[in-house]
């Protein structure tokens, strides 16, 4: 009896020897005291664990004093920061479900863009058609349309060039040129420039034309304008610049005439009716004139009548002339040096 005692002993013994003891990590059942309070009823109450080897946090201040913090304050700071960033963004998103449209950004009427539309194409299409035809002008007139239509816009007051040759000490000496040059079909017209005497070959209404003659053929150009009809006023400056359109009429049938389009008896059925027109245009001068009572017309009117004498004279078919062309010339200079430089 005793050895087997012994022997279940010692067995015992070894068998505790090799078992763990987890005794330490058990989670004991704890039940907190009851108390009369009805809100510590409600708490759940955790047992506290105990860990072995847990550091221990010891929190000192800048003056090197230990001190416990309380975070208390802390945790209600946070709750509220966080409180109030879910109430802004709330209050963006309620803002973006109830967003309209401004009134300012609302579509444009429909009609009212198309009427606009429409307006801009028709003047586009309007301001491309008038610079086809410029273009279109100047490519057949090798670039003297534009050349006079920059003249006309650049300055409102008449301008013309007259082309002088042939500089001379003395009349006589400068008639015999004349003669020489209207045998050619230049005007021939005498003027003095300078204490010189010129021979004008012809006047023209562009400085391009006038250019070209020189290159071929020497001399030197003056330019023809004037203020001496700046003071007329009412109804009578309507034709102050009645030279422009007559010098035109008459240097486009010399052109026809020495580009061989036309013989010299259609040239002169064209002369009578430019001079025709004009006779016209002179009477309503003269009546303006009169009705005015203007002094500042007097020389115009003057200068007038001399044009009428020249286109007179120039269709006289009885008058004998070396050719058709030089006579143009020559009453295109009479009618142009008697509108500049009369005063």
């Amino acid at each position: 009896m005793t050895i087997y005692h012994n022997i279940r002993h010692k067995l015992h013994a070894q068998s505790v020897s090799y078992c763990m003891d987890y005794s330490r990590f058990y989670l004991k059942n704890y039940v907190p005291e009851k108390t009369d309070d009805k809100e510590d009823d409600d708490k759940i109450v955790f047992p506290k664990i105990e860990l072995r080897n847990q550091p221990e946090i010891i929190y000192i201040n800048p003056d090197g004093e230990e001190f416990e913090p309380d975070f208390t304050d802390r945790r209600n700071n946070l709750y509220e920061e966080n409180r109030s960033n879910l109430l802004l963004s709330q209050e963006d998103t309620d803002n973006r479900e109830n967003h309209t449209v401004p009134t300012s950004f609302k579509k444009p009427n429909d009609k009212k863009q198309s009427t606009l539309n429409r307006i801009c194409q028709a003047i586009l299409i309007f301001a491309i058609v008038v610079m086809s035809i410029i273009v279109s002008a100047d490519f057949v007139s090798n670039g003297k349309a534009i050349s006079a239509i920059t003249s006309l816009l650049s300055d409102s007051t008449p301008v013309h060039y007259a082309v002088l040759t042939n500089p001379k000490d003395d009349m006589e000496t400068s008639q015999v040129d004349s003669y020489a040059m209207r045998l050619k079909g230049g005007a021939g017209y005498i003027v003095k420039n300078q204490g010189k005497f010129y021979n004008v070959y012809a006047v023209y209404d562009n400085e391009e034309d006038a250019n070209d003659y020189i290159k071929s053929n020497g001399g030197e150009i003056v330019k023809l304008t004037t203020e001496n009809y700046d003071a007329i006023k009412g109804e009578l400056k309507n034709y102050t610049d009645y030279p422009i359109k007559l010098c035109e009429d008459l240097n486009a049938t010399l052109k026809d005439l020495t580009d061989k389009k036309i013989t010299s008896s259609e040239a002169l059925e064209k002369l009578n009716d430019i001079k025709n027109d004009f006779d016209v245009t002179y009477d309503n001068m003269s009546n303006v004139a009169k009705s005015d009572e203007e002094s500042d017309g007097v020389i115009l009117i003057a200068n007038a009548s001399v044009a009428v004498a020249a286109l007179e004279r120039l269709c006289d078919t009885t008058v004998s002339r070396p050719n058709l062309a030089c006579d143009i010339r020559y009453t295109v200079c009479q009618i142009l040096f008697t509108y500049y430089y009369s005063s």
